[in-house]
């Protein structure tokens, strides 16, 4: 209880500490930087989390954006943090700025009176647009004309390496096969899979083809290595697609699921 409680006093202290810094960064920017803008902004303030918020006037809501940069520049180079945000009337301003290149951007903006959609920041869609990660959960069955029927769970964990176009996922499959008159014999199978998909957005569809290698362990047998060529096609649905498709080896089987992606809210 006591290492928790002391934990618990130096993350408070921190906070404490942090925004008693971010306050006088305030007051030095009040004294040098704001006078010189104060037709344009009427307050300045901090958020809990000691973030900068500038109330803008009428005088700034009537600037055009090309004239509105050199000024939050100036700010956000004397603030040296990385957002601001600035407020005036029901429309609001998010304003980034790189300590790297000590460049000013004009990250978003929205307004208060009209309902947004939630939106994910621009460095974090950039980053699951891009190599989204997925987590597939299906089925798998074959038959034959001798009752002999192979039935299993299959799960698929992976990323895009290229937007839409080109996955790598790790592969698992639990079941059963044998004859339907006698007791079957259970199996496993861990592998690697890899599509290239043909994305045609008009019909929210997207063909695939790709390739499999399965190491398949089969009752008290030996594993095997086994590779296939997978062809397939997935129906974007909500926050992921539904996937049907062709697995062709040594066997040929049909497969069927739903593939998520955790990271984004809804998939085009």
């Amino acid at each position: 209880m006591k290492p928790l409680l002391a934990i618990l006093f130096v993350i408070v202290l921190g906070t404490q500490l942090t925004f008693a810094q971010a306050s006088k960064k305030l007051d030095a920017l009040r004294v040098k930087v704001l006078p010189q803008y104060s037709m344009y902004f009427t307050k300045a303030e901090l958020t809990d989390n000691g973030q900068l918020i500038l109330s803008g006037s009428d005088n700034y809501s009537a600037l055009l954006p090309a004239n509105k940069k050199p000024i939050i520049s100036d700010i956000t180079t004397a603030w040296q943090d990385s957002l601001v945000i600035v407020s005036y009337g029901s429309k609001r301003e998010l304003w980034g700025w790189n300590a790297r290149t000590s460049e000013t951007r004009l990250l978003d903006e929205w307004d208060m009176a009209i309902p947004q959609p939630a939106k994910i920041p621009a460095a974090d869609l950039q980053k699951t647009n891009l190599h989204p990660w997925f987590f597939y959960l299906g089925g798998q069955f074959m038959g034959d004309s001798q009752k002999n029927i192979n039935l299993s769970l299959n799960v698929r964990l992976g990323f895009f390496l290229l937007k839409d176009r080109w996955d790598l996922a790790t592969t698992l499959s639990a079941g059963s096969s044998g004859n339907i008159d006698a007791t079957g014999t259970p199996y496993s199978n861990i592998g690697a899979m890899t599509r290239v998909h043909f994305p045609i957005k008009k019909y929210n569809i997207s063909p695939n083809i790709g390739a499999e290698v399965t190491m398949v362990s089969f009752g008290e047998t030996e594993p095997t290595y086994v590779p296939s060529l997978v062809l397939g096609l997935s129906w974007f649905v909500g926050i992921g697609r539904i996937d049907i498709g062709v697995r062709i080896g040594d066997v040929t089987s049909g497969m069927g699921g739903y593939t998520m992606y955790p990271g984004l809210k809804h998939v085009k």
